[in-house]
């Protein structure tokens, strides 16, 4: 979180943490190796920290606030990954499994991830449930990260409920047209 990502260098990791470069590169072969991993730890960390899922639990809404909570344990890198390129880079290789993760809540609440619909709906979810909704929502308009997050999961029901409705109107007019 000091300095710029594209400016970071594997001796300057060494050096901060304090072990030798050998064993910086013995973890982490190439300085993108390194980068992916600081990208993956953030969700690592929310994965350990999730509770098991009780009745009646959402899912999503138990992960994002373990995401959101780790992730406030370090704005500072957060803002890096909004300002850098190379911060860019760490968000662009979450994004796969961001996507996978999200279809398969979508299509668990009845939305198939596959169709326009659910595309656009995936979509939405990455831009207001991601690190970049919580440095907007909490460094530009000022809410704590419980308020932050509290607005967030209320766009996603939202966009969630609004695209139940879409399908379930769309498969009520096919059913009707079918012979």
């Amino acid at each position: 979180a000091e300095g710029s990502l594209d400016e970071l260098s594997v001796p300057a990791v060494a050096r901060r943490s304090g072990v030798s470069l050998a064993t910086i590169y013995r973890y982490f072969p190439t300085k993108d190796q390194l980068l992916a991993a600081a990208a993956d730890e953030p969700s690592r960390q929310a994965l350990t920290a999730v509770p098991e899922p009780r009745p009646g639990d959402d899912d999503f809404a138990t992960f994002q606030r373990a995401m959101w909570t780790s992730f406030a344990s370090n704005l500072p890198l957060l803002r890096h990954q909004v300002t850098s390129e190379a911060g860019r880079d760490m968000r662009q290789a979450r994004l796969a499994r961001s996507r996978v993760q999200l279809a398969v809540y979508v299509a668990a609440r009845g939305v198939d991830p596959k169709s326009a619909e659910g595309e656009r709906l995936i979509a939405l979810l990455l831009l207001v449930n991601g690190s970049l909704a919580l440095v907007e929502l909490h460094d530009r308009q000022g809410l704590d990260v419980d308020d932050a997050l509290s607005t967030s999961l209320w766009a996603a029901d939202v966009l969630i409920r609004a695209s139940q409705s879409t399908a379930t109107t769309k498969n009520t007019r096919r059913k009707r047209t079918l012979p």
